[in-house]
């Protein structure tokens, strides 16, 4: 809990000899303590200046020798549990022994929201990031989620039950053999890539299923039904650029709505959309390499790999890619017009990649284009990845320095949770104690999201607006610091 006069206060005295961040309360799991946040004026426990230190049922917490004076009660059942996250806070009039109640004309009660999603919030909270409805934090019974895997699962069984029938289970089987090698290397770079703040296993899940099942499955289905009515080029160069895209695009926007506390970044919208994209061209792969051995066998089988395999695993993530780019880039942004018009023009980057690969590959241009314009398109989109996961790491190492100021976080421990091979060290290092590993872990994404609500907290205001990560900050440091004892 947050005492001060900043609007991120839950409990807020609009007082001049108050600090704008005064003090913190938190609990370590066993006590509470009260934390001095570099005051101007200082933090007195029963008349002693402190920077840390317990609290007791009836000890009396000064802020400033001349500010508001606040009893601490402790009841039996706080007491034994000590919950940390804190759902709701409220503001009371606190008697004090040898003194009136304690009354600010701007103190507040807040409510955090209860983390019912209607579209109308959704759309209203695009840019901001609110990590207290963090999926990885919800249970895994969540009705959107198991809605969503239950139809993926229904409409994954037909897709496998229709390739086995047509080609035969062990062709099927042989082709996922080959298809799943190059998905797992690429699908553990986005894992690399994806540190500070990796996304929570489920959310991933839901990514890679959509596109292995729903969005496949959908574009089968309406490039058939054009394939007898259209020219085999418009196909190629238009209907199935637009219906797979469309398709991937779908499963990118559910996770941006559904899942919308775990999309906070261009990184994080590149990541979902790169595990969509694996998840389609995973089971697209199964499709023709069944159908190469079961047509044109083992020779045939090896042309193919070799040209969906070895030269273009990466062509579906490339694509969908820059829809992940629109959607992130919506995702941060505080501009209106660019929340709407950049997942279009990402969307429509992808649509003409796509048709462009899809000419070279019917065409016989197809190596000089692709090593001319595919290979560089590639490794550009890549150093663009690079590139945003070193401005995640400036950006933790900026707002966490306030941090390390107060003392809440060492300056090794910023370090560490900024440097990839640090970062790994520590986890190795803690390998033998189950639960000190998990706190690391639990630690090094807290700290990130910390660093991430100081950063929307600071682009909010310059764009004079609220955002919902503003009273987290107080929480997140709580966590922080209960977690410094387990580590």
């Amino acid at each position: 809990m947050l005492i001060g006069r900043g609007d991120e206060c839950p409990v807020r005295f609009d007082e001049p000899v108050v600090s704008t961040r005064h003090a913190m309360i938190a609990a370590d799991g066993k006590h509470f303590h009260l934390l001095d946040q570099r005051s101007a004026n200082g933090t007195f426990l029963n008349g002693s200046r402190v920077t840390e230190a317990r609290l007791r049922s009836g000890d009396l917490i000064s802020l400033g020798t001349t500010g508001p004076r606040l009893q601490v009660v402790i009841d039996d059942a706080m007491a034994a549990e000590l919950i940390a996250p804190i759902n709701s806070y409220s503001t009371k009039e606190l008697p004090l022994p040898g003194t009136s109640a304690i009354r600010s004309r701007d103190m507040k009660t807040r409510s955090l929201s209860t983390g019912k999603w209607n579209v109308r919030e959704t759309v209203h909270l695009v840019g901001f990031y609110d990590p207290d409805h963090d999926s990885g934090k919800r249970p895994l019974h969540s009705i959107h989620a198991t809605a969503l895997f239950v139809i993926c699962a229904v409409v994954g069984v037909m897709v496998m039950g229709l390739t086995i029938l047509n080609l035969g289970l062990i062709k099927t089987l042989a082709a996922g053999v080959l298809a799943f090698v190059s998905v797992t290397i690429y699908l553990a770079i986005f894992l690399w890539l994806d540190r500070y703040d990796p996304e929570p296993f489920r959310t991933l899940a839901v990514a890679f299923v959509w596109g292995a099942t729903t969005a496949i499955f959908i574009s089968l289905i309406v490039n058939e039904w054009f394939e007898v009515r259209v020219d085999a080029a418009w196909l190629n160069l238009v209907v199935a650029p637009l219906i797979e895209e469309t398709t991937k695009l779908m499963g990118v926007l559910l996770i941006a709505l559904l899942f919308r506390n775990d999309f906070d970044s261009v990184v994080d919208g590149i990541v979902y959309a790169g595990v969509v994209a694996l998840g389609f061209g995973a089971v697209e792969n199964i499709l023709y390499y069944a159908d190469s051995m079961a047509h044109g066998g083992s020779v045939q089988l090896i042309r193919t790999y070799a040209l969906r395999g070895v030269l273009a695993p990466f062509s579906h993530v490339l694509f969908t890619g820059m829809t992940g780019i629109g959607f992130g880039i919506a995702r941060e942004t505080h501009n209106r017009a660019k929340k709407f018009t950049a997942p279009v023009i990402g969307f429509s980057f992808a649509v003409l990649l796509h048709s462009f690969w899809n000419w070279l590959a019917t065409g016989e241009l197809f190596l000089m284009g692709y090593v001319l314009l595919e290979v560089p398109l590639f490794l550009m989109f890549l150093g663009l990845i690079a590139y945003l996961v070193h401005r995640e790491g400036r950006i933790l190492k900026k707002t966490l320095w306030l941090e390390v100021e107060r003392g809440l976080i060492t300056q090794h421990e910023l370090d560490i949770a900024i440097s990839v091979f640090r970062r790994t060290a520590w986890y190795l290092g803690a390998l033998g104690d189950r639960s000190r590993f998990r706190a690391r872990r639990q630690f090094l994404a807290t700290v990130a999201k910390l660093g991430l609500c100081h950063w929307h907290k600071a682009r909010a205001a310059e764009a004079n607006c609220q955002t919902d990560s503003l009273p987290m900050i107080a929480q997140l440091q709580a966590e922080t610091y209960s977690l410094r004892r387990q580590i």
